[in-house]
C-alpha cells in the first residue's frame, strides 16, 4: 500500500476486526469514510483519520439481541 491509505493491519487495528464485512460496519459506526477494493477489502485514505478519534466499543455493545416490544405495547 501506499502512504495514502491505511494498511490492512492498522484498519484490524483500528476496527478490531479481522473480517472485512465487520470492519466496514466499524468503520461506518465511527463515521470514518471508506471504499472497498478487491475482495471487498476497506480501503481508507489517511487524511480521513484522525488520531485523535476516541476510543468507541464495537457496534455489538450497542446493539440488544432481544427487541424492546415494551416500547410498542406501552
Amino acid at each position: 500500500m501506499t502512504a495514502l491509505t491505511l494498511t490492512p493491519e492498522e484498519i484490524q487495528e483500528i476496527t478490531g476486526y479481522a473480517r472485512y464485512t465487520r470492519q466496514q460496519l466499524q468503520l461506518r459506526y465511527m463515521g470514518i469514510p471508506f471504499t472497498t477494493g478487491k475482495r471487498n477489502r476497506p480501503i481508507v485514505l489517511r487524511k480521513h483519520f484522525d488520531t485523535q478519534i476516541p476510543v468507541i466499543s464495537k457496534v455489538n455493545n450497542h446493539v440488544a439481541s432481544e427487541p424492546d416490544f415494551s416500547a410498542i405495547n406501552g
